[in-house]
């Protein structure tokens, strides 16, 4: 359709102009077919998008128009963050990500670390009345906790890589094992590890943001089976710190950033002459100002 004047703007393809109330001010309206889909769904824009550390939601401006809403009004939890308006479409988009989290607020919930925020119009915590209806549109993106079973390796193999999908933040894990303090000699099928030899574990990540969340090593934890449930277990690192009763065990960079690593003189179990398997339970701590370092 061709684009029409409305009192002083253009409406948009799906929009058209017509008065909002009877013997009131004309407005750009919904298009009946573009707006079909959100009135049967009860929603005013499209899913929450979740790319890259950063999270967004697009308004539908004909929709917010149809309700009263005058979009200049709406922000996210911090209210310098507003939305920005396509001039072209009339659809408005809010987003947070690392460098402005926009009052963002990261909790622990059911094995994910949620951040979420919220479009709304009340101005702050001190309006004690308000004259017009209140918006509130919650929007979040996850990051899903690790699970110990897939970052398991053997001590002789090489490293563990997995893949984490959360649905809308992905991020990959590995694990890997080094004969030195530089981490550029990495054990291999082929390396000969001695008892008492000093091993370097690094825990590594990509794909998460270290303005938003850090990485924190809870526990670590030597079997003899590929199960980190095996009957014989030697803990190495346990409430994010090193064994107090092995001093070979060292903790670096632990909570501080998206990777640590750790270090501890190579060992067997008594009576046993097979492989080490050493098995590490991680979680994403929400950074939000506040320490995530063990203590």
């Amino acid at each position: 359709p061709p684009q029409v004047f409305c009192q002083d703007r253009i409406c948009s393809a799906h929009e058209f102009c017509a008065e909002k109330t009877v013997g009131g001010e004309h407005g750009c309206l919904c298009r009946a077919i573009f707006a079909s889909p959100y009135r049967l769904t009860g929603t005013f824009g499209e899913p929450t998008v979740c790319d890259k550390n950063s999270g967004s939601v697009t308004l539908v401006g004909c929709l917010l128009e149809e309700k009263g809403i005058d979009f200049s009004s709406l922000h996210l939890n911090d209210q310098t963050c507003t939305g920005q308006m396509n001039e072209l479409t009339h659809m408005l988009t809010f987003n947070f990500d690392s460098s402005n989290t926009c009052g963002t607020v990261a909790t622990a919930e059911n094995n994910q670390l949620i951040y979420k925020n919220t479009i709304t119009t009340q101005n702050s915590s001190s309006d004690n009345i308000v004259r017009h209806n209140q918006f509130y549109i919650d929007f979040s993106c996850f990051y899903t906790q690790p699970d110990i079973k897939t970052v398991a390796f053997k001590i002789r193999d090489s490293s563990v890589i997995q893949q984490i999908v959360s649905g809308v933040w992905n991020y990959t894990l590995s694990m890997k094992a080094y004969t030195d303090a530089g981490l550029t000699q990495a054990v291999e099928l082929s390396t000969e590890v001695q008892l008492d030899q000093k091993i370097w574990v690094e825990l590594k990540t990509d794909g998460l943001d270290a303005g938003l969340v850090a990485v924190v090593t809870d526990s670590c934890w030597a079997t003899n089976q590929s199960s980190p449930n095996g009957s014989l277990r030697y803990d190495l690192i346990t409430n994010g710190c090193a064994n107090p009763a092995d001093q070979t065990v060292k903790v670096v960079g632990n909570g501080l950033g998206t990777s640590s690593y750790f270090s501890f003189n190579m060992f067997s179990f008594t009576g046993s002459s097979g492989d080490i398997y050493l098995h590490c339970k991680l979680n994403l701590c929400g950074r939000q100002n506040k320490s995530c370092a063990p203590v």
